[in-house]
């Protein structure tokens, strides 16, 4: 029988609530819930909290939300609970040596990505845009160095040609869900040793700005359609027509256009469904919505009707 282990969770953001869930509903004790603290946010700048936070309101757990996890006024109160085991999901803070090695079983985080494929802060995003046909998410056991822990449990997921960075997220976020309590009682079983990542397949992620999303219309359209759909929800891709910015919200791959002479960017063809784009590999993206600079979200039917669009130029400002 696998003994009831005393744990504490660290997550903020939607992707950690599915594991948070199934801790809380398995035999271990969650004695603490660690998130980031309520933030402003939105063109209201009103108060949010967390998507963690916002999961525990009904749980018996105490809620810390340090501005800084390693302060030593925060570890000592962390030591209080005689943890055996901290779980980490997105949490958005690096934590300290001291910290890692408080529970009597160390941290373990749960990444968005097959390790050693993806270390950073934009696994998904990256995945997709580099057309990688599988994602998934890895236990692994943390350590000072950037996602570089050894692997307790992976497992893996299509990328299905349609998935977003949005649709995406949801299916490793369940993932996560479902093999977090496996991973847990493998480290409490005690009789198996975490695998060391290779270190000749690592590959690294930045974090994600708003400026990655410009479009580069000479790339082939394959590339291209990848960068909307990782892209989406956030940070999102965009283009100019005539230095006005518009945000491209739903696309799909054209056809060939009749006349490919003209140069990338062009708006080709007026469709029933949008307009299409020339790409550098001499076919279309079919655009189908939009969002205009200072405007709401629209078709791109409905943009076009009031807009003159054949033969444009789309592109970069200037």
């Amino acid at each position: 029988m696998i003994p009831s282990l005393r744990i504490a969770y660290a997550g903020t953001p939607e992707f950690a609530v599915p594991a948070l869930a199934a801790i809380e509903n398995s035999p271990h004790q969650l004695v603490a819930v660690l998130t980031q603290p309520d933030r402003k946010s939105g063109r209201g700048r009103k108060i949010s909290k967390s998507a963690v936070k916002q999961a525990i309101t009904s749980l018996n757990v105490t809620l810390m939300q340090p501005e800084n996890v390693n302060d030593d006024i925060i570890l000592k109160q962390l030591a209080e609970f005689k943890l055996d085991l901290i779980v980490v999901a997105a949490y958005g803070q690096i934590f300290s040596q001291k910290l890692l090695g408080l529970p009597r079983l160390g941290c373990i985080n749960i990444h968005a990505s097959l390790l050693p494929r993806w270390r950073g802060a934009s696994p998904i995003q990256h995945a997709i845009m580099s057309g990688d046909e599988k994602s998934g998410v890895t236990i692994m056991q943390m350590a000072p160095a950037m996602d570089a822990g050894d692997i307790w449990l992976q497992a893996s997921c299509p990328i299905d040609p349609h998935d977003t960075s949005e649709s995406l997220h949801d299916k490793l976020a369940n993932l996560g869900g479902e093999v977090i309590l496996g991973a847990i009682d493998k480290i409490v079983v005690g009789n198996q040793t975490p695998i060391t990542q290779d270190a000749s397949r690592v590959t690294y992620c930045s974090k994600l700005k708003k400026v990655d999303g410009l479009i580069s219309w000479h790339e082939p359209a394959e590339v291209i359609m990848r960068k909307i759909r990782a892209f989406h929800p956030w940070p999102g891709t965009y283009t100019f027509l005539g230095g006005r910015r518009l945000r491209i919200t739903s696309a799909e791959a054209g056809g060939d256009p009749a006349n490919s002479t003209l140069p990338p960017g062009t708006v080709c063809d007026i469709e029933k469904h949008g307009f299409t784009v020339l790409t550098g590999d001499g076919s279309t993206i079919l655009i189908k919505e939009l969002v205009p600079e200072g405007g709401k979200k629209v078709s791109a039917v409905d943009f076009t009707n009031s807009n003159s669009l054949k033969h444009q130029q789309l592109g970069a400002q200037g």
